[in-house]
């Protein structure tokens, strides 16, 4: 027997409630915004958070951070990649031999500065534009939404 046909009310319903679609969709078009204020600097948006963390000193191998960075360590790995072609990061083995010790070289030390002082004037034109208080609720929120489905997955 066939599987019933979704309504044209129930594909909307979905699509309006649906958290994968609208947090998705709001990221694509946040990225966007980042990615137009970063243009200048020749990084983008997803390789920004990367400079950062590892500039920070925390996360030096790709391992911690995928893990600070909720992302798959091969995307880190891939996007490490760029930035160590681009002369930004270098990689080095680390003091037990089993990992890679990240740093950023001089050239990924400007392009951080740079990007910073971008990401700032973009988040203030995004804080202006919905709201202070609005955008730090939606940030808590969100990872809060994030916390409560890791603790699904376990």
């Amino acid at each position: 027997m066939a599987p019933s046909p979704v309504s044209r009310d129930s594909a909307l319903q979905m699509r309006r409630l649906c958290a994968s679609v609208n947090i998705r969709r709001a990221a694509r078009v946040v990225t966007r915004h980042y990615d137009a204020a970063l243009r200048g600097t020749g990084i983008t948006a997803t390789q920004l958070p990367l400079l950062a963390a590892i500039s920070a000193g925390a996360n030096t191998s790709i391992s911690a951070l995928a893990a600070t960075l909720d992302l798959e360590r091969s995307t880190v790995s891939r996007d490490l990649d760029t930035l160590e072609r681009l002369g930004l990061v270098a990689a080095t083995t680390a003091d037990d031999r089993r990992a890679t010790a990240l740093k950023l070289t001089a050239r990924g030390q400007r392009k951080l500065s740079a990007g910073f002082r971008a990401w700032q004037r973009a988040h203030k034109a995004l804080a202006g534009a919905y709201g202070q208080k609005r955008l730090e609720d939606l940030l808590e929120r969100t990872r809060a939404l994030g916390r409560s489905l890791k603790s699904l997955a376990r």
